[in-house]
């Protein structure tokens, strides 16, 4: 053996992002790999998990040669991937058909089932989890109902991270932060749950080992040495979901402590010490051993994407000559808004909404438009939209008294001060971005690095690891002015986006009916 550093690898909805670090926690090289999602329905969003494996082969390669690294060098492999998402595999650990991913909604026929058993909310208090497509369990019975030659042959029902690490080492497994997407998972217990299976349906014969985050599952393989270029035996861990990772490495070491994501799968997590039942909201472990996760997840954060596509052709073009990103060029259009947009409104359900509305049919809504509304305004509106969103699920945690002691910013967005300065006057908490030493943001890499460091013996406890690693902070303090008019906004943003759920629903079913 080598240096003994760590390959990290972020299996994220768009892209694989691997990074090689150091013994002592740097960063080395970087590589990312993106993909496309398939959607041969609208309520579809499905991709070969082989996709994935793929990247995750060749972003190794180009971080290993970056790095001028040896194969013997890598002592150890730490990764995660989506939540929600279901891969049948067969005993080689192939995927026998394409992976429904969290964005996938396709299972509504097969949720409302769930939700009409006498014993629907006892599900949803051993889990502490509503039932909703989004989850893996209506996914399950969507399988069994449509395509039964394929459940029948699946040795194994994976998540996207068991998949990654089955692919390395052979070993069929699921760790505890990625079981909450089964509603037949005793969260307090952390195993199967016999009797909740049995009346869904799912044999637990095909269901795979539970274990911790940081648990070494196996070693590379010889075939995956192969396909890598890495050396056969690293220890690999069991991997985690994406969001518990990206939490520990923007600084969720404590409870009390919260993170937000602002990405395209944006939403927070919230570090909590006991089990809290709230439907409207999602629960799973952290990676931190004796933590949970109370989180909200949201759909908006692709909607500046969205316009960045469709009317950002410019801002796209330039951005290159200008050393900057079209993501800064529109953040700075946005700054030459006001504090509520000039009167404009923004709900960014351009693909449902997860928590709390869990609506399929909810959409993107610009709400207050007049002649005097201008770029800016929209942009503006679409940042304070997105932030409304989480606020809404933040004001949900705070009836269950949950109480946040430090607000920890992570994601692309964090990239924009307007953005960030937005969050914390609608929050009405100062938002901190965690840095490493050279001004870096932490996110999933660091967290994985953190976790696999500790499981192979480079470390001795995980958020000391984290802290250290994190020694600067940036920080946005709220506007009380600012806070009072997004107070009175979020009410109108509130009724206005329940009101129109079933105006919503009408307009799906009109459309279907257009088909």
């Amino acid at each position: 053996m080598g240096q003994r550093c760590i390959l990290t690898i972020d299996v994220g909805t768009s892209s694989t992002k691997t990074a090689v670090w150091s013994p002592d926690g740097h960063a080395l090289a970087e590589a990312s790999a993106s993909y496309s999602l398939q959607r041969p329905n609208p309520l579809w969003a499905e991709i070969d998990a082989a996709v994935w494996w793929q990247a995750v082969c060749r972003t190794i390669q180009q971080v290993m040669g970056q790095a001028r690294l040896r194969p013997d060098d890598v002592g150890g492999i730490g990764l995660d991937a989506v939540g929600w998402t279901l891969v049948p595999v067969d005993r080689k650990a192939t995927p026998l058909a394409p992976a429904m991913i969290w964005l996938d909604r396709r299972a509504y026929q097969e949720t409302a089932w769930l939700n009409s058993l006498p014993e629907a909310k006892s599900l949803v208090r051993l889990v502490a989890n509503p039932l909703d497509e989004a989850y893996i369990t209506p996914k399950l019975l969507w399988l069994q109902r449509h395509r039964l030659q394929v459940f029948d042959e699946a040795h194994q029902f994976l998540a996207a991270s068991g998949y990654i690490a089955a692919r390395f080492t052979g070993e069929f497994t699921c760790d505890y932060t990625q079981a909450y997407g089964y509603h037949f998972f005793d969260i307090r217990g952390e195993k199967w749950d016999e009797e909740a299976a049995a009346l869904i349906g799912i044999p637990l014969d095909k269901m795979p080992r539970l274990c911790p985050t940081t648990q070494l599952v196996g070693c590379v393989t010889t075939q995956a040495a192969v396909e890598t270029g890495l050396c056969q035996g690293i220890p690999v861990i069991a991997g985690c979901l994406d969001a518990a990772a990206g939490a520990l490495g923007a600084g969720v070491t404590r409870p009390g402590q919260t993170n937000e994501q602002g990405g395209q799968a944006g939403g927070l997590g919230i570090s909590l010490e006991e089990v809290v039942v709230e439907p409207r909201l999602i629960f799973s472990h952290h990676v931190m051993p004796g933590q949970y996760l109370l989180a909200a997840g949201t759909v908006g954060g692709g909607s500046l994407g969205w316009f960045r596509d469709q009317f950002g052709q410019l801002e796209t073009a330039v951005a290159p000559l200008l050393d900057q990103s079209p993501f800064d060029l529109l953040s700075l259009e946005a700054g030459q808004s006001v504090p509520g947009a000039n009167g404009l409104l923004f709900l960014p359900y351009m693909a449902g909404e997860r928590t709390p509305l869990w609506s399929s049919t909810a959409r993107g809504v610009f709400f207050g438009l007049s002649y005097a509304t201008g770029r800016a305004d929209l942009l503006r509106a679409i940042m304070e939209g997105c932030a409304f969103a989480v606020y809404d699920n933040l004001r949900i945690a705070e009836e269950h008294g949950v109480t946040v002691s430090e607000y920890l910013g992570s994601g692309g967005a964090t990239q924009s001060p307007i953005w960030c300065q937005i969050k914390a006057d609608i929050y009405g908490k100062p938002f901190v971005v965690a840095q490493r030493a050279d001004g870096g943001e932490g996110g999933h890499s660091l967290g994985l690095f953190a976790l696999t460091a500790y499981a192979v013996g480079l470390v001795d406890d995980i958020g000391e690891c984290v802290n250290s690693l994190l020694p600067r902070r940036r920080k946005y303090e709220p506007s009380p002015n600012n806070h009072a008019l997004y107070q009175d906004l979020f009410q109108v943003y509130r009724n206005v986006s329940r009101k129109l759920l079933p105006d919503f629903a009408d307009l799906d079913r009109i459309w279907r009916s257009t088909d």
